[in-house]
């Protein structure tokens, strides 16, 4: 009986221990020995540049006019929808001649983690001016993603205009792009 009356007073304690907000300490012979560890939010990312702006209202200042001609585009600017996201087209060549077409935009619909983990593994990581980079080379061209923002992602698409070989590495071209991207969008 005595025991029974020491594991009600001890229970009771808890209960008013609880329900006063405070924490009461597990009984003595208890396995708890530590309160479960607090759910980690998402993983930070390995961004050491500033977060960037993911709306952009002229799709084509994602990458000027002028930076575009010395990375070799020779063909008039345009903005176009592909796959719904807006963006810009940049293109060295005309259609069916040798030479590339780069589509240029900027996604807050998703996230980079999110975009490469809905991929096969990428062909080429690193980094563009502090923002990590996850690059597809498919052999006619890359598509190349980098983590600017926590709410999206920057994407250079880069194709061959023609079955002919344009003269230059697909991802690095799109990485050119891309650095040029990241040097003009705004800080979020």
């Amino acid at each position: 009986m005595r025991n029974t009356f020491a594991a009600g007073i001890v229970s009771a304690t808890l209960l008013l221990a609880a329900g006063c907000g405070g924490e009461a300490s597990p009984p003595a012979g208890s396995t708890d020995t530590a309160p479960p560890a607090p759910e980690t939010s998402k993983p930070q990312s390995a961004r050491t540049g500033p977060a960037k702006a993911v709306e952009v209202a002229d799709k084509c200042s994602i990458v000027t006019e002028q930076q575009a001609t010395a990375l070799g585009a020779d063909q008039p600017l345009r903005e176009r929808d592909s796959n719904g996201q807006l963006g810009c087209t940049y293109q060295k060549g005309k259609a069916g001649t040798p030479g590339w077409s780069a589509f240029v935009a900027v996604d807050g619909g998703s996230t980079f983690t999110a975009e490469v983990e809905a991929r096969n593994e990428p062909t080429k990581k690193g980094e563009v001016a502090g923002y990590p980079i996850a690059g597809y080379d498919s052999g006619r061209g890359c598509v190349l993603y980098a983590d600017v923002s926590d709410q999206g992602y920057l994407i250079v698409n880069i194709a061959r205009t023609s079955t002919a070989d344009p003269g230059i590495d697909m991802c690095q071209q799109a990485e050119k792009f891309a650095e040029a991207a990241i040097q003009n969008l705004p800080n979020a």
